[in-house]
Protein backbone atom coordinates (compact mmCIF):
# COMPACT_ATOMS: atom_id res chain seq x y z
CA UNK A 1 0.00 0.00 0.00
CA UNK A 2 1.42 3.47 -1.08
CA UNK A 3 1.44 6.69 0.93
CA UNK A 4 -0.06 7.90 -2.34
CA UNK A 5 -3.00 5.61 -2.48
CA UNK A 6 -3.79 5.91 0.75
CA UNK A 7 -3.66 9.89 0.37
CA UNK A 8 -6.06 9.53 -2.22
CA UNK A 9 -8.86 7.71 -0.23
CA UNK A 10 -8.43 9.82 2.99
CA UNK A 11 -9.42 12.80 0.45
CA UNK A 12 -11.84 10.76 -1.61
CA UNK A 13 -13.63 9.99 2.16
CA UNK A 14 -12.96 13.82 3.16
CA UNK A 15 -14.90 14.56 -0.02
CA UNK A 16 -17.76 12.42 0.78
CA UNK A 17 -18.48 13.77 4.24
CA UNK A 18 -17.40 10.38 5.93
CA UNK A 19 -15.96 9.38 9.31
CA UNK A 20 -12.21 9.73 8.32
CA UNK A 21 -10.70 9.12 12.07
CA UNK A 22 -12.78 6.33 12.01
CA UNK A 23 -12.09 4.29 8.86
CA UNK A 24 -8.32 4.78 9.53
CA UNK A 25 -8.54 3.72 13.01
CA UNK A 26 -10.34 0.40 11.62
CA UNK A 27 -7.38 -0.29 9.19
CA UNK A 28 -4.73 0.32 11.72
CA UNK A 29 -6.37 -2.34 14.38
CA UNK A 30 -7.04 -4.19 11.42
CA UNK A 31 -3.69 -4.63 11.02
CA UNK A 32 -2.94 -4.29 14.09
CA UNK A 33 -4.82 -7.51 15.26
CA UNK A 34 -3.59 -9.65 12.06
CA UNK A 35 -0.31 -8.78 13.25
CA UNK A 36 -0.90 -10.06 16.77
CA UNK A 37 -2.79 -13.25 15.28
CA UNK A 38 0.02 -14.10 12.58
CA UNK A 39 -2.85 -13.90 10.04
CA UNK A 40 -1.59 -13.41 6.18
CA UNK A 41 -3.52 -10.95 4.62
CA UNK A 42 -3.61 -8.69 1.33
CA UNK A 43 -2.80 -5.24 2.89
CA UNK A 44 -4.47 -3.27 -0.35
CA UNK A 45 -7.30 -5.05 0.03
CA UNK A 46 -8.05 -4.46 3.79
CA UNK A 47 -6.82 -0.90 3.13
CA UNK A 48 -9.64 -0.34 0.73
CA UNK A 49 -12.31 -2.36 3.05
CA UNK A 50 -11.68 -0.50 5.58
CA UNK A 51 -11.99 3.13 4.11
CA UNK A 52 -15.18 2.32 2.48
CA UNK A 53 -17.12 -0.12 4.41
CA UNK A 54 -19.26 2.46 5.70
CA UNK A 55 -19.57 4.35 2.50
CA UNK A 56 -23.36 3.96 1.89
CA UNK A 57 -24.18 5.86 5.39
CA UNK A 58 -22.60 8.99 3.92
CA UNK A 59 -24.20 11.21 2.70
CA UNK A 60 -24.11 11.23 -1.01
CA UNK A 61 -25.38 7.62 -0.77
CA UNK A 62 -27.44 7.84 2.31
CA UNK A 63 -29.83 10.29 1.27
CA UNK A 64 -30.58 7.86 -1.45
CA UNK A 65 -32.13 5.80 1.46
CA UNK A 66 -35.55 6.40 3.04
CA UNK A 67 -35.78 5.07 6.53
CA UNK A 68 -33.68 1.76 7.69
CA UNK A 69 -31.11 0.38 5.55
CA UNK A 70 -28.53 -2.07 5.88
CA UNK A 71 -25.58 0.10 5.62
CA UNK A 72 -23.32 -2.50 5.00
CA UNK A 73 -24.94 -4.21 2.03
CA UNK A 74 -25.76 -0.98 0.71
CA UNK A 75 -21.79 -0.26 0.90
CA UNK A 76 -21.17 -3.48 -0.60
CA UNK A 77 -23.20 -2.17 -4.08
CA UNK A 78 -21.38 0.50 -4.04
CA UNK A 79 -17.34 0.00 -3.75
CA UNK A 80 -16.75 -2.44 -7.24
CA UNK A 81 -17.41 0.99 -9.00
CA UNK A 82 -15.05 2.62 -6.39
CA UNK A 83 -12.75 -0.28 -6.03
CA UNK A 84 -12.10 -0.36 -9.82
CA UNK A 85 -11.24 2.94 -10.01
CA UNK A 86 -8.31 2.45 -7.71
CA UNK A 87 -7.09 -0.11 -10.02
CA UNK A 88 -8.11 -3.19 -8.08
CA UNK A 89 -9.01 -6.19 -10.47
CA UNK A 90 -11.78 -8.37 -10.25
CA UNK A 91 -10.58 -11.00 -7.73
CA UNK A 92 -9.80 -8.29 -5.17
CA UNK A 93 -12.89 -6.56 -5.78
CA UNK A 94 -14.40 -9.88 -4.67
CA UNK A 95 -13.03 -10.20 -1.65
CA UNK A 96 -13.50 -6.24 -1.15
CA UNK A 97 -17.64 -6.73 -1.75
CA UNK A 98 -17.39 -9.69 0.82
CA UNK A 99 -15.98 -7.74 3.54
CA UNK A 100 -17.69 -4.37 3.29
CA UNK A 101 -20.96 -6.54 3.48
CA UNK A 102 -20.16 -8.55 5.89
CA UNK A 103 -18.12 -6.37 8.32
CA UNK A 104 -21.01 -6.16 10.71
CA UNK A 105 -22.17 -9.73 10.49
CA UNK A 106 -20.22 -12.27 13.38
CA UNK A 107 -19.39 -14.94 11.55
CA UNK A 108 -20.22 -14.22 7.64
CA UNK A 109 -17.65 -14.38 4.92
CA UNK A 110 -14.81 -16.63 3.91
CA UNK A 111 -11.94 -14.18 3.28
CA UNK A 112 -9.52 -13.59 6.35
CA UNK A 113 -10.06 -9.58 5.33
CA UNK A 114 -13.31 -9.87 6.10
CA UNK A 115 -12.67 -11.31 9.81
CA UNK A 116 -10.17 -8.73 10.39
CA UNK A 117 -12.00 -5.45 9.39
CA UNK A 118 -14.88 -7.19 11.29
CA UNK A 119 -12.92 -7.30 14.49
CA UNK A 120 -11.19 -4.01 13.98
CA UNK A 121 -14.55 -2.12 13.58
CA UNK A 122 -15.51 -4.09 16.34
CA UNK A 123 -13.28 -2.90 18.61
CA UNK A 124 -13.59 0.78 17.11
CA UNK A 125 -17.27 0.74 18.33
CA UNK A 126 -16.40 -0.09 22.31
CA UNK A 127 -14.58 1.72 24.93
CA UNK A 128 -13.97 6.16 25.21
CA UNK A 129 -14.16 5.65 21.50
CA UNK A 130 -17.88 4.80 21.33
CA UNK A 131 -18.83 7.24 23.94
CA UNK A 132 -17.00 10.29 21.96
CA UNK A 133 -18.43 9.64 18.63
CA UNK A 134 -22.29 9.19 20.16
CA UNK A 135 -21.96 12.32 22.00
CA UNK A 136 -20.83 14.21 19.44
CA UNK A 137 -23.37 12.80 16.62
CA UNK A 138 -26.25 13.46 19.05
CA UNK A 139 -25.47 16.53 21.14
CA UNK A 140 -28.85 18.01 22.00
CA UNK A 141 -30.11 14.17 22.37
CA UNK A 142 -28.25 12.69 25.19
CA UNK A 143 -31.17 9.78 25.69
CA UNK A 144 -30.67 8.43 21.90
CA UNK A 145 -26.67 9.03 22.83
CA UNK A 146 -26.75 6.66 25.40
CA UNK A 147 -29.16 4.23 23.79
CA UNK A 148 -26.59 4.04 21.07
CA UNK A 149 -23.94 3.42 23.47
CA UNK A 150 -25.82 0.39 24.82
CA UNK A 151 -26.89 -0.94 20.98
CA UNK A 152 -23.71 -0.77 20.05
CA UNK A 153 -21.91 -2.23 23.08
CA UNK A 154 -24.71 -5.57 22.21
CA UNK A 155 -24.36 -5.58 18.38
CA UNK A 156 -20.54 -4.88 18.58
CA UNK A 157 -19.48 -6.95 20.83
CA UNK A 158 -20.21 -10.53 19.51
CA UNK A 159 -18.62 -9.91 16.63
CA UNK A 160 -15.53 -9.53 18.08
CA UNK A 161 -14.18 -13.07 17.68
CA UNK A 162 -10.05 -13.12 17.47
CA UNK A 163 -8.41 -13.93 20.76
CA UNK A 164 -6.00 -10.75 20.03
CA UNK A 165 -9.34 -8.24 18.98
CA UNK A 166 -11.06 -9.55 22.34
CA UNK A 167 -8.06 -8.38 24.02
CA UNK A 168 -8.31 -5.17 22.94
CA UNK A 169 -12.23 -5.30 23.36
CA UNK A 170 -12.38 -6.29 26.62
CA UNK A 171 -10.76 -2.90 28.71
CA UNK A 172 -13.16 -1.14 26.12
CA UNK A 173 -16.35 -2.49 27.52
CA UNK A 174 -15.23 -2.06 30.79
CA UNK A 175 -14.52 2.03 30.22
CA UNK A 176 -18.48 1.81 28.29
CA UNK A 177 -20.13 0.08 31.02
CA UNK A 178 -18.35 2.50 33.31
CA UNK A 179 -19.31 5.48 31.28
CA UNK A 180 -22.88 4.43 31.07
CA UNK A 181 -23.14 3.85 34.52
CA UNK A 182 -21.91 7.10 36.23
CA UNK A 183 -23.48 9.01 33.58
CA UNK A 184 -27.06 7.09 34.54
CA UNK A 185 -26.23 7.76 38.39
CA UNK A 186 -25.13 11.19 37.90
CA UNK A 187 -28.22 12.24 36.12
CA UNK A 188 -30.08 10.09 37.88
CA UNK A 189 -31.35 9.05 34.72
CA UNK A 190 -32.86 12.63 33.76
CA UNK A 191 -31.15 13.29 30.48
Amino acid sequence: MTGEILERMEAHITRLEGNLAHVKRDFLIGKLIAEKENITYDEDILAFAAYFHDVAAYPPYASNFDGVFDHALESSRIVPVLAQDYGYNETQIAVIIEAVKYHDKPGMGKHTETRIIRNADGVDYLGYMAVARDLVKFPNDMRKAMETLKRRKAQFLPIVDLPYAKELAVPRVKELEHFIERFEEESFGIY
